[in-house]
């Protein structure tokens, strides 16, 4: 008899677990910004970016905030935005660093500034929106 009872509390207690987790999954969705900044426009929001630059195919700098000392950053999140820029700015090709005319920087606002301070006057940002910056480098 107490077997019984010991399973519907178990069950009882999984099924709160699942509505309390779906409900926290819920509210988290309602707090993501407005601006959406998912994969599903991703290629949308790079050719955007991409769209002042003078040339079709060639090399472009990439950099992200693992390129950044003492930034944080999810190493999974830099892989895939990598490969999705890669895709999405195609048949150009991504370079890593700043080496190139024109560079594309993924950054995070603060990151961005901290960057921005340690390259004063070494390049333009032409376009940003969303943690995505084209910079072009300025010629001296």
């Amino acid at each position: 008899m107490w077997k019984k009872y010991l399973q519907r509390t178990i069950l009882i207690v999984i099924a709160i677990l699942g509505v309390k987790a779906s409900i926290e999954n819920f509210v988290s969705m309602l707090r993501v910004k407005s601006e959406d900044i998912s994969v599903a426009n991703w290629d949308e929001r790079v050719s955007n970016l991409i769209a002042p630059l003078p040339f079709e195919r060639g090399l472009i700098g990439y950099i992200s905030n693992a390129d950044i000392p003492g930034s944080a950053f999810n190493e999974a999140d830099t892989s895939a935005e990598y490969v999705l820029t890669q895709y999405a700015v195609a048949p150009l090709i991504l370079v890593h660093g700043t080496g190139q005319e024109w560079d594309i920087l993924n950054l995070e606002p603060d990151t961005f500034e901290t960057w921005k301070l340690a390259n004063l006057n070494n390049f333009e940002v032409i376009n940003f929106k969303g943690g995505l910056y084209l910079v072009h480098k300025v010629n001296k």
